[in-house]
């Protein structure tokens, strides 16, 4: 069992890909290794054929102090893979996070009441007005709304929710400390309403495509169900589904969206939502579907 700071240490070694990190953790678990400190894992890692590491140990103790330290003084809560508080949702993932980076209330993140709204950074303005709706309505249902926190249909779905009250938890790409200036406002309404952020990276990591992409991966598990406003077959939202449908989770779209969705149509778990009776359906069954997976 490793401890935050050796969590935080190890994807500090330049060449260690978040994959390859998860293999030797499962190693780790099922031959029950012990490791004391941050140089008996750095052994460990040697004796497995990892030799090649470019392992820079003093630069990775004084990074790793540094961003705990950031997290202290900005109030963000490390909550790694064996806390008490990491989400189960995200613990059986082949591609978890190690660690996450919370500001805001992260008992949200183990919620069974979580529903994932998905769209476009550029939508028309009806389905901007539907995202925001649908994520209004969610609310009122006590359901938590899941997404990222770029403009557009997002937005939206925050919005929505803190309108009728409710909470909502935004994924970003980034570390807390680099979200883009234009999410800036957003970011403390949602803290400012009960809310959550939270980030695999640490604080003053800047996002990139790919994070963007990787993001959605933990929007889809945290989430009960998916319900995708608007995108196409080679953008983020493309992703979101594309994860959502690997982790087995249920999948809505409106009568605007079939392009995104239609290499998938035919599989089980896709609904259509065209009317509020079909949301508290979609809800329902959701919600079903992954309590029954708990008990």
């Amino acid at each position: 069992m490793l401890s935050n700071e050796n969590l935080i240490k190890i994807q500090l070694i330049n060449g260690l890909k978040r994959n390859v990190i998860n293999k030797i953790i499962d190693y780790i678990e099922i031959k029950n290794v012990r490791l004391d400190d941050f140089n008996s894992l750095v052994k460990l890692l040697k004796n497995l054929g990892l030799k090649k590491l470019n392992i820079d140990i003093d630069y990775i103790e004084e990074e790793a102090f540094n961003i705990i330290n950031l997290c202290k003084r900005s109030n963000i809560e490390i909550v790694g893979l064996y806390d008490e508080k990491y989400p189960n949702k995200l613990k059986y993932m082949e591609d978890k996070p190690l660690v996450l980076y919370i500001r805001g209330n992260s008992d949200l993140l183990n919620h069974y009441s979580n529903i994932s709204i998905v769209g476009s950074k550029n939508p028309s303005q009806k389905c901007y007005e539907i995202s925001s709706i649908l994520s209004e309505k969610l609310a009122e249902e006590n359901c938590c709304i899941v997404t990222g926190l770029s403009e557009g249909c997002e937005e939206a779905a925050h919005t929505g929710s803190i309108t009728a009250n409710g909470k909502t938890i935004a994924v970003i790409p980034s570390g807390h400390n680099k979200i883009q200036k234009t999410s800036k406002m957003l970011y403390n309404m949602i803290l400012l309403n009960g809310g959550a952020v939270v980030s695999e990276f640490p604080p003053n990591t800047k996002s990139d495509k790919n994070s963007y992409i990787e993001r959605n991966r933990i929007v889809a598990a945290l989430s009960e169900g998916m319900i995708v406003i608007e995108g196409d077959k080679k953008g983020v939202t493309y992703h979101a589904v594309k994860y959502a449908k690997e982790l087995n989770k249920p999948i809505a779209f409106t009568n605007i969206i079939e392009e995104t969705l239609s290499n998938i149509k035919n599989s089980e778990n896709i609904y259509m939502i065209d009317s509020f009776t079909k949301l508290e359906n979609f809800k329902n069954k959701s919600i079903e579907k992954n309590l029954d997976k708990v008990h």
